[in-house]
């Protein structure tokens, strides 16, 4: 009978600092790829088990996931603060450091996340309310997000945890730790919700099981030396100021630009709003296209930002640049040929989603007008984890707030040639992204923080 030895399977780092750029970058980008395609499976699977439910359900499920969103974002940039602060360490070769610096961002993270618990449990209702939703929806809403974030506590953690692994090149543990999480979440939804009589909480109370196993098998891998670096679970006296600084600078910079972001978001729905119902389902559908076509990329950079931290953590500074390009170049083919694709059926894409001829002719202005900008979107969207991976998260936040200032100008500016002066205003924002933080980038002024 064919049997597997599990002691003899391989689940160790490749060396970002040695071998083949192109395929350590592809090698480490594929478990990521994984990941994202469970996430992209469990989406559907929640929303139509929450739908039967009623609308009100997934009403509320789309606010409430809105609210502890606004939360989540915090982990976002601790992850990012692990990957580059770990991952330079590991680089060096520092493995004890890399292990000490591990365990005082985890546990910045389980403070960190209580008070976002704490904090997030106290707002539900106020947050809830100001989204506009109605009272029935506002019923269900506000206990889904309680739990979510009372959950925090435990589930929160598991995204740092994964930025620490995914910092060291550990990229098959956090694969297998996400996906664990996922199919866990997947399982729990149907009792939870139905068998137990929980309706809508029993989504919120599946999604903190489900995360909150995943954070105790990442302390668990962390804790045994079944990674690169071991923590130690001892409680004592453990931070250090500087470590406190470096991480919250982290945290403040990449939480206040993903919030810039969001902000210019809900403008520019408001400005495509006023164009009316189909200008919006148009915008909404154009959006879902670069949003899938962006999700490998958006992969690739997160590998790119561990191979940049490792390879200046190891001195060896050209390697690093060049790695950025390198998957620049990776992510404006596969950004590139959807966007050739999807201008040449545009009309055919939108169809698809919906066959009004209003619909189909605004939403065909929106990728013809938008898709030749994708190749620019593309480095920068490598070429941002690329400085965040270098410990540069000044230069992105500059760059995002002064290109997507230029967008909503534009985009009033240009409204009086219609929708498509909108579409024209997102145009040029993804240009300027790509050109000016690949000419940041080319500088080589990044460097000076990390060597």
């Amino acid at each position: 009978m064919f049997k597997v030895d599990m002691s003899k399977v391989n689940f160790k780092k490749i060396d970002f600092t040695t071998g083949s750029i192109p395929k350590n970058i592809i090698l480490n980008t594929i478990p990521l790829w994984i990941s994202s395609a469970f996430y992209v499976g469990f989406n559907p699977w929640e929303l139509y088990l929450v739908g039967k439910l009623g609308s009100e359900a997934i009403a509320a499920l789309t606010i409430g996931g809105t609210g502890v969103m606004l939360f989540w974002v915090v982990m976002i940039g601790l992850s990012n603060a692990s990957i580059a602060m770990v991952g330079n360490l590991a680089g060096k070769g520092d493995i004890r450091g890399a292990s000490k610096l591990a365990k005082e961002i985890m546990g910045l993270t389980f403070l960190i996340s209580l008070i976002l618990a704490i904090i997030g449990y106290l707002v539900s209702p106020w947050l809830m309310s100001i989204l506009g939703a109605e009272v029935e929806v506002l019923r269900l809403a506000i206990p889904y997000m309680r739990i979510c974030m009372l959950g925090a506590t435990i589930a929160f953690p598991v995204y740092v945890i994964n930025g620490i692994l995914r910092g060291t090149g550990e990229m098959k543990l956090s694969m297998i730790i996400v996906c664990g999480a996922i199919t866990i979440n997947a399982i729990l939804l149907p009792p939870f919700i139905f068998g137990f009589g929980l309706g809508l909480n029993g989504a919120a109370l599946a999604y903190v099981v489900a995360d909150g196993t995943g954070t105790l098998a990442g302390i668990w891998v962390l804790s045994r030396g079944k990674s690169t670096i071991k923590i130690d679970l001892r409680i004592e006296k453990f931070l250090r100021l500087i470590t406190i600084k470096e991480v919250l600078r982290f945290v403040s910079l990449n939480s206040f630009e993903l919030f810039a972001i969001s902000v210019v978001e809900l403008v520019m729905m408001s400005l495509v709003g006023i164009f009316g119902t189909y200008a919006l389902a148009a915008y909404g559908i154009g959006r879902r296209m670069l949003m899938m076509v962006s999700l490998l990329g958006f992969d690739l950079a997160i590998t790119t930002s561990v191979i940049v931290a490792n390879n200046l953590g190891a001195k060896k500074v050209k390697r690093a640049e060049l790695s950025a390009w390198i998957a620049s170049a990776f992510n404006i083919l596969i950004m590139g040929s959807a966007a050739i694709i999807l201008f040449v059926l545009a009309e055919r894409t939108i169809a698809i989603f919906d066959p009004n001829p209003e619909v189909i002719e605004v939403g065909a202005g929106y990728l013809r007008i938008t898709t030749p900008g994708w190749v620019f979107l593309a480095m920068w969207i490598i070429l941002r984890r690329a400085l965040i991976g270098a410990r540069d998260v000044i230069s992105p936040l500059l760059i995002s707030l002064f290109t997507l200032g230029v967008q909503i100008f534009l985009a009033y500016s240009l409204k009086s040639l219609g929708i498509n002066g909108v579409w024209w205003a997102i145009f040029t924002a993804n240009v300027l992204q790509g050109l000016i933080s690949s000419a940041w980038f080319y500088t080589g002024r990044w460097k000076i923080r990390s060597t």
